[in-house]
């Protein structure tokens, strides 16, 4: 009964402590997971990294001998090391495409000889997400079909660098038909809208500059609605903000105009030139007709005049 009691309060206790991570679906999340490299560096052996969730037997990505492993298919083409390198002190994971099934209880386990460290995270995958919650900070911009526009996103970065985890930068965009889904999440651009996906992208590639903007060109009307910007820190949401883009029809960008007229030029001048030519052939050819006429009542008079001769 005792013993039963002690592990009770032993999981609240550690319940309690575990870092609660809400995400929204499609978007991204990045688990944190931290090691002492002093005591890595002097133990014994090769560092082992691995990656489970509560529900699922199979380790869903980890670090051995050097090599990464995934066994997860559902997971496998969206789960990666933060850190390329095994001895940063960084085993933290990125997940994309967030979907509600991947909600769960995540284990890190960082093994070298003695050395072992276990960092536990909960993850929340909402299903639904309204971007009207968004504060204050509102911005509207107008422009024209085939213009660019930078939609502006900043945050502190001395906020940032003062809390735990690591920073993720998520766009996420409501058409006109209310469709909500996830633009971009940290620097990867999601490939489900095949019209936007190759002219958006981030500003500023580091996320140490507090520079979260992305660039939008060759603007469509198609592009008009409600943009949301989210900066996450672990658990913690360092900034959001929401820009309303409307793209217009009615005035062509400058460019454009400027093609449309050196277009209509040349096709004046080429016309010109062409009833020039035409008309010089035609008095030519008129000439030409004029002179043999006369040559031929010469040369009749010529021979009338030496008949009667």
């Amino acid at each position: 009964m005792y013993l039963s009691l002690i592990l009770f309060c032993f999981m609240t206790a550690l319940s309690h402590n575990i870092p609660q991570m809400e995400r929204n679906a499609g978007g991204c999340v990045t688990l944190p997971c931290k090691y002492n490299r002093s005591a890595v560096e002097g133990a014994d052996g090769t560092i082992d990294i691995e990656w489970t969730v509560r529900n699922v037997t199979d380790p869903l990505i980890w670090l051995s001998g050097g090599k990464v492993f995934k066994k997860v298919p559902r997971l496998s083409p969206r789960i990666s090391f933060v850190a390329h390198n095994s001895t940063t002190g960084d085993a933290s994971v990125r997940i994309i495409s967030l979907t509600p099934e991947d909600s769960g209880l995540y284990h890190c386990n960082v093994r070298k000889g003695a050395y072992i460290n276990l960092i536990l995270v909960n993850v929340t995958v909402l299903d639904m997400f309204d971007p009207a919650v968004v504060g204050e900070n509102i911005t509207e911009i107008q422009k024209n079909v085939g213009e660019s526009v930078i939609l502006p996103c900043g945050y502190n970065q001395s906020a940032a660098e003062g809390a735990e985890g690591n920073v993720d930068i998520e766009w996420s965009i409501r058409n006109q038909t209310n469709f909500t889904e996830t633009l971009i999440c940290q620097s990867t651009v999601y490939k489900r809208n095949p019209g936007m996906s190759p002219r958006i992208s981030l500003v500023s590639d580091n996320d140490t500059t507090g520079n979260a903007s992305v660039a939008i060109v060759s603007l469509a009307t198609t592009d008009s609605g409600l943009y949301l910007c989210t900066v996450w820190k672990g658990c913690h949401i360092l900034h959001q903000n929401t820009v309303i883009v409307t793209v217009l029809v009615g005035k062509a960008p400058a460019v454009a105009l400027i093609s449309l007229y050196v277009f209509i030029t040349l096709a004046v001048c080429i016309v010109l030139i062409t009833l020039l030519f035409l008309g010089y052939c035609h008095f030519r050819k008129i000439r030409n007709n004029s002179a043999s006429s006369m040559y031929y009542k010469e040369n009749e008079l010529y021979e009338t005049v030496l008949r009667r001769k």
